[in-house]
């Protein structure tokens, strides 16, 4: 659904998808956000994101602390998974 690079300070970066589990876990546990808020990028804020990729990160295993210490040490990017155009640029 969501992929994040994350990016721990002295660590090595890693990539994280956050699934359907992850999400129905971040609307459970952040009042008044949903998933359809989703859709519109321009309603999201970066705490969304990067509450979204502390519980994906924490679920494969890749973080074991708590979000504010996520939040303070690591950063995070969302990873555009747009299909490549399969059409050939013009000479």
């Amino acid at each position: 659904m969501f992929t994040f690079k994350v990016i721990p300070d002295g660590g090595e970066p890693f990539t994280v998808t956050a699934t359907a589990r992850d999400v129905l876990q971040w609307e459970r546990t952040t009042k008044g956000r949903t998933f359809g808020a989703m859709s519109d990028s321009a309603s999201m804020r970066m705490e969304d994101f990067y509450k979204l990729a502390w519980i994906a990160s924490c679920r494969i295993g890749r973080w074991q602390g708590t979000l504010p210490d996520f939040e303070r040490t690591v950063d995070v990017d969302l990873v555009d998974e747009e299909e490549p155009d399969p059409t050939r640029p013009a000479p």
